[in-house]
C-alpha cells in the first residue's frame, strides 16, 4: 500500500511495525512493488526516510541502520548520542565566529548550532542533492545570513579554504553515504587542508562511524595530522566515536577552562560533557 504526502511516496510494510512507513521521493506513479523489491535488496539509491509517528530518520538502507534521526514533537533536539558529542568543542571553543559542517544529513548539528548558537555562522557542505532536497522535511531553515548550505564535495570545499582568509572557528566532520565514511574524508590531504584551514584557536571535530580497528587507523591519521593531544571520546559500542584535535585543543589555557565550559553549557544547553571534560583533565596531568 502506498500514498503520497508532502511530495514523497509512503510505503507500508517493509518493517517489522506494522506502524511504521518508509517514504521515498519517487514520484506517486511510481510502482511500490518495484520500490520495495529495491529498498529490501538493497539496490535503492537514494536516500529515504523511516518514521513511526515520533521519530523521523534519514536512512540509505533498510536494515536498521540510522544515518540521521529527528522527534517530530522536538526537530532541533540533538537525539543521537553522537552528535550531542560533537557539541562538545564548545568546552574549547565556547563562542565561535564561524562553523563549517562537512556533511549535512538530517541537519541535527546544522538545527542545533543555528539556533542555539545565534551569534555564529553556519556552513554545511552536502554532495548529494538528495539529501538537501529532505531538508524541509527535518525542519531544517532556509539559507540566510547566519546560514548556508551548500551543494559540493566537502573535501574539494575544504582544499579551496586554503587560500582564503575567512577560516572557520570550528570544523565538524560527519560525512557518511550507503558505504561508510566518504572516502577523500578519510585521506591525509583532506585531514592536511583541515589543519591549515582553522583559526589559530580552531577545534577540529570527526565523527567515526566505524568497526574499532578501522576508528583507530583513523584516530592515528588524525594525530600524525594535527599532533598531540588527541582526544577520542567513544559512543556507544562498535567502535563509534568522536574525535577532538586542533590548536585550541593544544591550547593549556583552554584545557584548564574546559570543565567550567562544560558546566556553562550543561546549564545553558543541557549537554552532559562529563567524560569529554574527564578526558581533558587527564590530559592536563600528563603534560605537567
Amino acid at each position: 500500500m502506498s500514498q503520497s504526502n508532502e511530495g514523497l511516496l509512503s510505503l507500508g510494510g517493509l518493517t517489522i511495525d506494522p506502524g511504521t512507513l518508509v517514504r521515498v521521493p519517487e514520484p506517486t506513479e511510481a510502482a511500490s512493488a518495484v520500490l520495495c523489491q529495491r529498498l529490501m535488496s538493497g539496490t535503492y539509491d537514494k536516500p529515504f526516510l523511516v518514521e513511526d509517528g515520533k521519530r523521523r530518520a534519514l536512512c540509505f538502507t533498510i536494515d536498521g541502520s540510522v544515518q540521521s534521526e529527528m522527534r517530530i514533537d522536538d526537530p532541533d533536539a540533538l537525539v543521537n548520542d553522537y552528535t550531542r558529542k560533537m557539541m562538545g568543542f564548545l568546552l574549547f571553543c565556547p563562542e565561535p565566529r564561524r562553523i563549517l559542517m562537512i556533511g549535512l544529513g538530517g541537519g541535527s548539528l546544522v538545527k542545533f548550532c543555528s539556533r542555539r548558537l545565534p551569534s555564529t555562522h553556519v556552513t554545511a557542505v552536502e554532495i548529494d542533492a538528495n539529501v538537501i532536497a529532505l531538508r524541509e522535511h527535518f525542519r531544517i531553515p532556509p539559507d540566510g545570513k547566519d546560514l548556508r548550505v551548500v551543494h559540493g564535495d566537502g573535501a574539494r570545499y575544504v582544499a579551496d579554504l586554503v587560500d582564503v582568509t575567512q577560516f572557520p572557528d570550528v570544523l565538524l566532520v560527519d560525512a557518511y553515504d550507503r558505504n561508510g565514511i566518504s572516502p577523500s574524508i578519510a585521506e591525509y590531504e583532506f585531514l592536511e587542508h583541515s589543519r591549515r584551514i582553522l583559526r589559530d584557536t580552531g577545534v577540529f571535530v570527526m565523527n567515526l562511524a566505524a568497526h574499532e580497528s578501522a576508528s583507530a587507523m583513523q584516530v592515528e591519521r588524525v594525530r600524525h595530522v594535527f599532533g598531540e593531544p588527541v582526544i577520542p571520546v567513544t559512543v556507544g559500542w562498535g567502535g563509534n566515536m568522536v574525535v577532538f584535535a586542533g590548536p585550541a585543543v593544544r591550547d593549556r589555557q583552554r584545557l584548564a577552562a574546559a570543565p567550567a565550559n562544560a558546566r556553562r553549557v550543561q546549564k545553558t544547553l543541557d549537554l552532559d560533557f562529563r567524560i569529554l571534560s574527564g578526558l581533558v583533565q587527564k590530559h592536563l596531568q600528563h603534560a605537567q
